[in-house]
């Protein structure tokens, strides 16, 4: 019954930046600098962090140099929300191939070594289907993954928090289907 009730229950009163810098850990595998996430190592994320938090903000629009964390934002927003705010997200990365390498190499180590979030989602070895590379099943929601480039993975679904990575490498079109990202939020 406590399950059931903490979905119901509002989020709390913290911000993306205030999540992660209390919970997120890096990845030896996934960081130059493993350990506990720190906001004030990157402190122009910490703005973009709040915005994404922000429910009055619909779309946040990121035009930057590459390699200057905006990954790791997209990882504290999804970690945020599978711990504070369950919700179903997508995360959008220009292929299906930079979809998998996303889950396999930045999403899954986050998720094995922040606390919070390892009892969350299924184990990957678990039969049930709720771990797969491209869809991840946690209480109040889901994390579906997908490529730019494959219309059929970007169309009917019924997402709140849309996350999309590299914008500038994806395909002009996806398929017949057109641009991939219009009218969407854009991360």
């Amino acid at each position: 019954m406590e399950k059931a009730l903490a979905v119901l229950r509002p989020p709390p009163d913290l911000t993306i930046s205030d999540w992660a810098d209390a919970n997120r850990r890096l990845s030896s595998e996934a960081s130059a600098e493993p350990g506990q996430w720190r906001t004030s190592r990157a402190e122009y994320q910490r703005g973009i962090m709040e915005a994404i938090s922000d429910a009055g903000v619909e779309s946040v629009v990121i035009m930057s140099s590459a390699q200057v964390g905006k990954t790791e934002v997209v990882n504290n927003a999804v970690g945020y929300h599978i711990d504070q705010d369950p919700a179903p997200i997508m995360v959008v990365m220009p292929t299906e191939r930079d979809a998998e390498t996303w889950s396999k190499d930045r999403f899954s180590p986050m998720a094995r070594d922040t606390p919070c979030l390892q009892n969350k989602i299924a184990n990957p070895k678990s039969r049930d289907g709720n771990n797969k590379i491209l869809h991840k099943r946690f209480p109040g929601g889901h994390l579906t993954i997908v490529g730019a480039n494959a219309p059929s993975g970007l169309a009917s679904r019924p997402i709140r928090l849309l996350l999309c990575d590299e914008v500038d490498r994806y395909p002009f079109s996806a398929g017949a289907e057109g641009d991939p990202i219009v009218p969407h939020c854009v991360v």
